[in-house]
């Protein structure tokens, strides 16, 4: 993975007027472009673009209630 500050990845911070869509688009496609297209890495990073209220809900889930379909 390059180095990359968490700063320049878009954010998410759940606010009405955000569309997570588009918020998920802009990340990948970033990511893409930046850094490695290993799913591992994507998922270190995505936990830095959670902001306020999506941050909060992210950390107040139940451990290992996040799984895969691979």
């Amino acid at each position: 993975m390059k180095n990359i500050s968490p700063y320049s990845l878009p954010h998410f911070h759940g606010l009405t007027s955000e569309d997570p869509d588009t918020f998920l688009f802009k990340f990948f496609s970033y990511e893409e472009l930046m850094i490695t297209p290993l799913m591992t890495e994507k998922l270190k990073l995505f936990l830095f673009t959670l902001k306020d209220a999506t941050l909060c809900l992210f950390m107040g889930l139940p451990r290992d209630s996040i799984t895969t379909q691979a």
